[in-house]
């Protein structure tokens, strides 16, 4: 059996690459084959009458017993196959012993069919001779049909039709014959030609299929992995905020007590401090602990935008005052670098719904930025309009050096700085854009961050025409007296 299995591996080799693929057209061979008896079986039980006319009943019994036993074994022999290789792939040995079973039943089934041109030829009765021609050469087309997904089977059956067909035809000296052989053996060729076009259209189909199948499979599975990363990033940063949050809240409470008991020192309430070194020095204190935690806050804030933690108050904001409150607590440091700020608005600020500690924040944190980086003699603008919709967009202009185009995206992320912040000592943390962000998607609204190198920065933050109230009487007072 080992011997027989080699040789056939050598005829007819099955890689693995294509082992699904020839399977699958071994299924399909089968699944023609499991229940071809049902239009076979009445085909040979009405042929096998006719042949009375011309030999003994028991060799017309006979031959339609061999004919009904082989082809019931072909046809569970294809059950069996069906049922071994539903739903698993099997090895390729076992490909190769099923092909083995399959080509061998239908090769039978054949056989035995092509025999009654041995069986009932009779020398001179020519209508009985040429009925027998005409039947096995008719049943090569079926036989075409039937094995055409697999190709070892069609040539298993096909041969075998043949061996019988043409033995008959060249046994016998008749040029007519002979002629008739020829003709058989081109109908044999065209036979082969749609068996081989066949079996490739089935071969191609069963490819797409399982590398549809494959790359459902593929997308399945990095879907999978993309969602659980995506999952596990999730679990990260929520960790991650909830650590910040939880080391914020730990580090405010000593720091707030520095500070305070820094500043009464430095301001000498309980008594002047007899060395000045001291008096410095918690001057110095003082202001570090501010910082600290003035970053910290920042931390803080962050924490619980990106924890969603984030809870706005919502009441209703003069705008107008908020910016005249930024304005007047940068002015000064402004003005050391001889930086201009400039509120532009081309009319008088609405009111809004929204958080009034938050607004106040965005105004601030793009300000202080702004003045931060923007060359001395420059200006910087406090700006402030309606769009189309109805919304209102406030935000800041600078002339400063600008951001690269592909660095924006960058000075937004959390601690992110662009090439100008790095090379600044002691610029900031690279927090102030991102809380700008969270703050303004709080409130439904968009935070717009342009730039050009060399020209400037544009950051603009819109609220949504829901959150826009009327413009309050005060507003339009301050904004004609400003702009008389």
């Amino acid at each position: 059996m080992d011997k027989l299995l080699n040789w056939w591996a050598g005829l007819w080799p099955v890689d693995e690459r294509h082992g699904p693929v020839v399977q699958e057209l071994m299924r399909q061979l089968a699944t023609t084959h499991a229940y071809s008896y049902k239009q076979n079986l009445p085909t040979v039980f009405a042929i096998a009458p006719t042949f009375l006319f011309w030999v003994e009943w028991w060799v017309a019994l006979g031959w339609l017993t061999a004919t009904t036993a082989a082809q019931l074994i072909n046809s569970a022999n294809a059950r069996a196959f069906l049922k071994v290789s539903e739903h698993k792939n099997i090895s390729q040995h076992q490909q190769m012993v099923w092909t083995l079973r399959l080509v061998g039943a239908s090769a039978l089934y054949s056989g035995i069919w092509a025999s009654s041109i041995v069986f009932f030829w009779i020398d001179g009765a020519l209508a009985n001779n040429f009925f027998l021609l005409a039947l096995i050469a008719i049943s090569l087309a079926p036989v075409t049909l039937l094995n055409a997904a697999y190709l070892p089977n069609f040539f298993g059956a096909a041969i075998a039709n043949s061996v019988f067909m043409l033995t008959t035809l060249l046994s016998h000296p008749d040029p007519i014959y002979w002629a008739m052989a020829v003709a058989y053996c081109m109908f044999f060729i065209a036979m082969s030609g749609h068996a081989i076009r066949i079996n490739r259209a089935a071969r191609t189909m069963i490819e797409m299929s399982i590398e549809k199948t494959e790359l459902i499979e593929a997308l399945s599975q990095a879907k999978k992995r993309s969602d659980e990363a995506r999952a596990a990033a999730e679990d990260a940063s929520r960790a991650k905020s909830q650590f910040l949050a939880n080391m914020s809240h730990e580090l405010r409470t000593p720091l707030n007590a520095i500070i305070g008991f820094s500043e009464v020192i430095s301001r000498e309430v309980f008594g002047p401090l007899e060395n000045e070194k001291y008096l410095q020095y918690t001057g110095d204190i003082h202001s570090s602990g501010r910082h600290l935690l003035a970053l910290i806050n920042d931390i803080l804030d962050l924490s619980k935008i990106e924890a969603g933690q984030y809870s706005i108050f919502e009441e209703r904001v003069d705008l107008d005052a908020i910016a005249a409150d930024c304005h007047k607590l940068l002015e000064l440091r402004a003005s050391v670098n001889d930086i201009k700020i400039k509120r532009r608005f081309s009319r008088a600020l609405p009111d809004l719904h929204a958080d009034k500690r938050a607004v106040r924040q965005i105004w601030l944190n793009l300000l202080t930025n702004a003045v931060k980086f923007a060359p001395n003699g420059s200006h910087v603008h406090i700006v402030a309009d309606y769009e189309a919709d109805g919304s209102i967009c406030i935000g800041v202009h600078d002339e400063g050096p600008g951001i690269a185009k592909e660095e924006l995206e960058k000075v937004l992320e959390t601690f992110g700085q662009g090439k100008e912040g790095v090379s600044r000592p002691g610029s900031g943390t690279g927090l102030g854009l991102s809380i700008v962000r969270g703050l303004a998607e709080a409130h439904g609204g968009q935070f717009i961050l342009e730039s050009k190198l060399g020209v400037g920065t544009r950051a603009s933050v819109t609220f949504p025409p829901k959150r826009v109230l009327p413009a309050n009487p005060a507003s339009i007072n301050r904004l004609s007296k400003a702009y008389p």
